[in-house]
């Protein structure tokens, strides 16, 4: 089962997110607010709860999604997992700023459902289906033993 971490303070944004990329071979695990995230990241121990893949909202609640960013590098186990920002903004200073401090990606959330659909699908291809990571490959090597 493929897992992706969602940061994402709208209710609405994330159910939607969230039907676009769910089905019978990947979960998505939500956190309304960067602290709870990072939180939940230090608990992790093992391989196996870590995700794949993190989609990350730039304006959160208490701590911006650049701070998460940040401090999730800081992390062990997490300095090489994607993180893809999934905003409304389209500033170019803030997609600057995001890949500087080290994010795998940026893509803007467009108004219509269906183009989000198409969109996310094209995120999840790309890092489940297309590149090889550091992370997926460890996790495929252990499942082969």
């Amino acid at each position: 089962m493929r897992k992706i971490m969602m940061v994402e303070d709208n209710e609405d944004h994330a159910f939607l997110v969230q039907k676009s990329v769910e089905d019978s071979d990947c979960i998505v695990v939500r956190y309304s607010d960067g602290l709870q995230a990072l939180k939940a990241c230090q608990d992790i121990q093992n391989q196996e709860g870590k995700p794949e893949l993190i989609l990350l909202d730039l304006q959160l609640p208490g701590m911006d999604g650049f701070e998460v960013l940040k401090n999730l590098r800081q992390i062990k186990g997490f300095e090489q997992i994607p993180v893809v920002f999934l905003t409304t903004s389209a500033r170019a200073q803030e997609i600057e700023k995001a890949y500087q401090l080290g994010a795998s990606g940026y893509v803007v959330k467009p108004e219509q459902f269906g183009d989000l659909v198409s969109k996310m699908k094209c995120v999840k291809d790309y890092w489940f289906h297309t590149v090889e990571t550091p992370h997926v490959q460890a996790a495929s090597r252990m499942e082969k033993k």
